[in-house]
């Protein structure tokens, strides 16, 4: 059987009532006790009820034949590294002429000689003079030592008089006894004034119950207006101040904020905290303070005792219902209607379903609602979602919600409560972490939820959502961390995809930065028997270990997200990056520019101080129509786990169906890493959340392989025929470099150059380096561009010159002539020839 409770104030007063009654109890006691001592009563002592001295009890001040001061309240607000003390003075002019207030002060010193200095409140500063037969209230303000008490205290009354030594003259003290009571009694009103409007507070009762290791305090507070105008929320902060001196702010209902009490009515004001168990609420107080408005400091203004406590529950069964009173008489009916837990090692994902059903009859907006999850165990833990923004409902509409949140590996994963919290203000947020609960749920005991796809119910049909993958993958600035997600449509029509973004926590703490949500396919449609992927893609500190990680898609709504479904699982991503075996091809790509990626030869260029890696691949357009492929990015990998960010060179044009291009990839590393085994890591290029467009700069990359490459050593031709330069092959015959007596040479050669058209490329910055060696070691370079400097075809001629003052008489003798490819500052030789000098 459903159980059904009424929610926010409405809750909290109804656990308030059993100690009602109590309360007035005391109340009628309270007053009996007063009046004895006012009329002094000469009853025996044994029936004597005790007698209570208040501030009322002190003798006042006359500073003036007829006026007098009286000290009419204290309050001490206790503070982490000392108190702050207010007292009130009241000032009653008897004589027939104005009283110059400026003439007066007021010190504080204990009996042991500490002194304060005092200030006035700022409401009390412009209080210059006193009319006959009026009387004003001026309060004080000083900060006093953490454990110096009101007994200890010695409040002096001053008056400005120049004739005397220190211009004071001493008009009279207050010493308060350490019997007196300086609060205002259980049962008892405490009188204050706020922008002249009197207001009375009274303590109406007060309750508590338990929930993991603390006590939840709910306060009512009668505010009867006295004054003859109306009298609105003076925004002071309420405290619950412990016997141990401890103070917990306390939240005020909804229904607490903004208030107006008519003249002559009263309002009931609830409030809430959160105090430990371990810590005794007998003998607390209530706390008023207000901010000032000129130091902003906050200071106490009222102390009121508070009676004791009684305890009471107030969640709602597993699968029970509970009824949730809104704002224009709206009703809503939520219930947990089911949870689930992934395991990973050590902690646990936990997937609670909210469902809810409009149950009234007009359309409601819900407010942000922040759900925590409380265990037994005394753990409070946040749920973070956008599922409450701007969620609106029309009658009898239901919507299911999911929260997830990871659970401590040590946490008890049993006797879970889910509490739905009601978002405080700015102001109220600032002044306490405490937030009133719309409802508490008892969770249903979890079950192990296990499998590769999980369904998510939209408005327009049902989708299949997988985590396919996770890579964790290199990147200049750190690391990216990508996830591919499939969604599927197993439905008879085209069902439209929600607006989706994605969401990152690693080990339980949202990932900080900007993430970004790829998509395979432009348009938000998914056919019947269809599926496509995303991708949430997000940056890493390189040094980062992650021992769980999840990831999250969230469906937009409005200018906001909510949760739509979480993964969990340990994954550092290492073994979701494919690993290709030497001379196998794979398939890149996502859907729509799929590509068929092989090496074709892969070797390293010598320098001086670093080697240059170079690899050649090999795509094919695998897409029965023209297409842009993916550009890549690509990074070269070490056996002890360094990587080398390389550039790439792909086509900078559609491709056509089983196109074939060629892929440049290079980087600089250290000889030592040449030297070793290499893999080279390509994935597709992403930009803006978006696949990278040609010639567009990359932020990243998601589907990478990892290329297990065989590097290989070039030979150079000992002749200078069939020199390969891919896709090129280049023969010199007829080489001529001709001594004429002077110090020039002309070197003159035919040629021919082929092209393998098979393949398409783009920018080509490959040039064959032409190097002539003399035998006294002097060199003589000429570059030539392939299709620029050299033209594709049989037959070609061309030419360089050089000179040097060896040549000067020189008529005969022998050179090499060398030919290398050049590439980004690196040669490797392909072919070299001797050859001997001819005279004109």
């Amino acid at each position: 059987m459903n159980k059904k409770s009424y929610t926010g104030a409405l809750l909290g007063l109804a656990i308030l009532m059993a100690s009602s009654q109590a309360a007035i109890a005391s109340s009628s006691t309270g007053n009996s006790a007063l009046a004895a001592n006012a009329a002094k009563s000469t009853t025996k002592k044994s029936t004597q009820i005790p007698v209570v001295h208040t501030l009322a009890n002190l003798k006042p001040v006359k500073i003036t034949v007829k006026s007098t001061v009286q000290l009419s309240d204290v309050n001490i607000l206790t503070q982490d590294e000392g108190n702050i003390l207010t007292y009130t003075l009241t000032i009653k002019n008897g004589d027939s002429k104005t009283l110059d207030l400026i003439d007066y002060w007021s010190k504080v010193r204990t009996a042991s000689g500490s002194k304060y200095s005092t200030t006035l409140m700022t409401k009390d500063k412009e209080k210059k003079k006193l009319s006959p037969g009026s009387s004003t209230t001026l309060t004080y303000v000083t900060s006093i030592g953490k454990n110096v008490k009101y007994s200890d205290l010695i409040f002096e009354v001053v008056k400005w008089d120049f004739s005397q030594t220190n211009y004071e003259a001493l008009k009279g003290n207050f010493k308060i006894p350490a019997t007196y009571t300086i609060s205002t009694p259980v049962g008892y009103s405490k009188t204050l004034r706020f922008l002249d409007n009197p207001v009375k507070l009274k303590v109406d009762s007060l309750s508590a119950y338990k929930s993991g290791n603390y006590n939840y305090v709910s306060l009512a507070v009668r505010v009867n207006n006295i004054g003859y105008k109306l009298f609105e929320d003076p925004k002071v902060k309420y405290v619950f101040k412990t016997s141990n001196g401890a103070s917990y702010p306390l939240t005020a209902s909804s229904a607490s904020q903004g208030y107006q009490v008519q003249p002559q009515d009263s309002k009931l004001l609830l409030f809430m905290t959160a105090i430990p168990q371990s810590i005794n609420l007998a003998k607390a107080e209530l706390q008023v303070v207000q901010e000032d408005e000129t130091s902003k400091q906050n200071l106490p203004i009222a102390t009121l005792q508070l009676p004791n406590v009684a305890n009471h529950s107030m969640a709602v069964e597993a699968y029970g219902d509970k009824e949730i009173q809104l704002q224009n008489n709206g009703v809503v009916t939520a219930s947990v209607r089911g949870t689930n837990i992934s395991q990973t090692e050590g902690d646990r994902d936990l997937t609670i379903q909210l469902q809810l059903i409009n149950t009234g009859s007009k359309t409601v907006t819900l407010p942000k609602y922040e759900p925590v999850l409380h265990t037994d165990s005394g753990y409070e833990l946040p749920i973070t979602t956008l599922a409450f923004d701007s969620l609106t409902m029309k009658p009898m509409e239901e919507r299911n919600l999911r929260f997830s949140v990871m659970l401590p590996a040590h946490v008890d994963a049993s006797a879970y409560q889910l509490f739905l919290n009601i978002p405080a203000g700015e102001e109220e947020a600032a002044a306490t972490s405490f937030k009133f609960p719309a409802g508490v749920f008892k969770l249903p005991e979890p079950k192990e939820s296990v499998g590769t796809t999980q369904y998510v119910q939209t408005k327009n049909g049902l989708l299949g959502v997988a985590m396919d993958s996770i890579q964790r993958l290199p990147w200049s600035d750190g690391q990216i961390i990508s996830t591919r997600i499939s969604l599927s449509n197993s439905g008879i029509k085209t069902l439209p995809l929600p607006a989706l973004t994605g969401e990152y926590k690693v080990d339980s703490i949202p990932l900080g930065g900007e993430t970004e949500l790829v998509s395979t396919q432009s348009i938000n449609l998914l056919g019947a028997g269809k599926s496509t992927d995303v991708y949430v893609v997000s940056k890493l500190p390189s040094d980062l270990d992650i021992t769980d990680l999840q990831v999250s898609l969230l469906e937009k709504i409005g200018e906001s997200s909510s949760e739509w479904i979480q993964f969990a699982g340990k994954k550092d991503g290492s073994n979701d990056v494919k690993l290709i075996k030497r001379g196998e091809s794979y398939t890149a790509g996502s859907s729509g520019r799929q590509a068929e990626v092989s090496e074709r030869r892969s070797f390293v260029y010598p320098g001086v101080s670093s080697d240059l890696v170079y690899t050649e691949l090999i795509a094919t357009n695998l897409e029965d129509r023209q297409t842009d492929l993916s550009q890549l990015t690509a990074f070269y990998q070490g056996t002890e786990g360094q990587t080398y960010k390389a550039s790439v060179k792909q086509i900078e044009t559609s491709a056509g169906p089983d196109e074939k291009s060629i892929v440049f990839v290079w980087a600089k590393v250290p000889k030592k890493a040449a030297a070793g085994e290499l893999k080279l890591m390509v994935g597709e290029s992403i930009t803006d959340n978006k696949f990278t467009s040609i010639k567009g700069e990359p932020t990243g990359f998601v589907n990478a392989a990892s290329l297990d490459l065989t590097i290989s050593t070039p030979t150079a031709r000992g002749t200078l025929t069939d020199m390969l330069l891919f896709p090129y092959v280049l023969t010199v015959k007829d080489v001529v470099a001709n001594l004429d007596g002077s110090s020039s040479v002309h070197v003159t050669f035919e040629y021919n150059l082929d092209r393998d058209y098979d393949y398409t490329m783009g920018e080509y910055s490959h040039k064959f380096l032409f190097e002539l060696v003399d035998p006294s070691g002097r060199k003589f370079e000429k570059e030539f561009a392939p299709e620029t400097d050299l033209k594709v075809g049989k037959g070609g001629n061309s030419s360089f010159s050089f000179s040097d003052s060896i040549f000067e008489d020189k008529r005969s003798g022998n050179y090499t002539l060398n030919i290398y490819d050049l590439f980004e500052g690196h040669r490797v030789k392909i072919g070299s020839q001797a050859f001997y000098y001819s005279t004109s």
